[in-house]
């Protein structure tokens, strides 16, 4: 997947994260969505705000897996 295509599902997807702090999506929820969408596994350790706490967090987060995937 590039660059282009990946920011645009995760900006899909910002657009649910970015709602008042209760309808949110938790970072447990962010993850699942990166697994699902992106077919990665998260460790423990990797699911953190420092990796998926924004949208250009996730982004990099993202694709640094997936060039370590393959």
């Amino acid at each position: 997947m590039n660059r282009q295509k990946l920011k645009v599902r995760i900006e899909e997807f910002s657009r649910i994260r970015n709602k008042p702090v209760p309808d949110r999506p938790s970072l447990a929820e962010t993850a699942m969505f990166v697994e699902d969408v992106f077919g990665l596994t998260l460790t423990d350790e990797e699911i953190s705000e420092r990796n998926l706490g924004s949208i250009a967090a996730i982004e990099d987060f993202v694709l640094k897996k997936l060039e370590s995937n393959h």
